[in-house]
């Protein structure tokens, strides 16, 4: 079971003010950097193999797109929560940054496990997660990759 006092976020927050305090920046970045710029929660209604529908919850946080469209993962996992997404957009924001990548992060996240589901049942999470989020994707904006328990398979439904 996981243990559900660690928050990966406020671990992530934790990491950048050790380092914004290191590298003594203004208090306008640290506000800016120290929290996503948006965030999106939706609801994906998939009619299931037996007939009944089943509501899964979806995530997409877009940390930061100052240096190019966001880029980050769509993960499928029965544990995943918005706060391991906030980390993880906001670690690939550093990674991209670090090695001079002209993107931003970005992560996305379904609380499903995909090992109890069908490929048609997957299929309808996916296509669930991108009619939420079509509006704000694409190759200038933000740009979704396979993850956690997802594969290319994914991506092209």
């Amino acid at each position: 079971m996981a243990d559900k006092s660690f928050n990966a976020f406020k671990m992530a927050q934790q990491q950048f003010d050790g380092v914004a305090e290191k590298l003594g920046l203004d208090q306008a970045t640290r506000d800016l950097l120290r929290n996503p710029l948006r965030e999106y929660h939706f609801s994906i209604p998939v009619r299931m193999d037996d007939g009944t529908v089943k509501v899964f919850q979806g995530y997409r946080v877009q940390h930061n797109d100052a240096r190019g469209p966001c880029k980050g993962g769509i993960r499928f996992h029965p544990q995943e929560t918005v706060d391991t997404v906030r980390a993880l957009a906001t670690w690939m924001t550093w990674k991209c940054s670090v090695v001079d990548i002209p993107l931003g992060g970005g992560k996305g996240g379904v609380i499903c496990d995909p090992h109890h589901l069908s490929e048609r049942e997957q299929e309808g999470i996916c296509r669930g997660w991108v009619r939420q989020i079509a509006y704000n994707v694409g190759p200038f904006q933000d740009v979704p990759a396979p993850d956690v328990m997802t594969s290319g398979q994914h991506m092209s439904t």
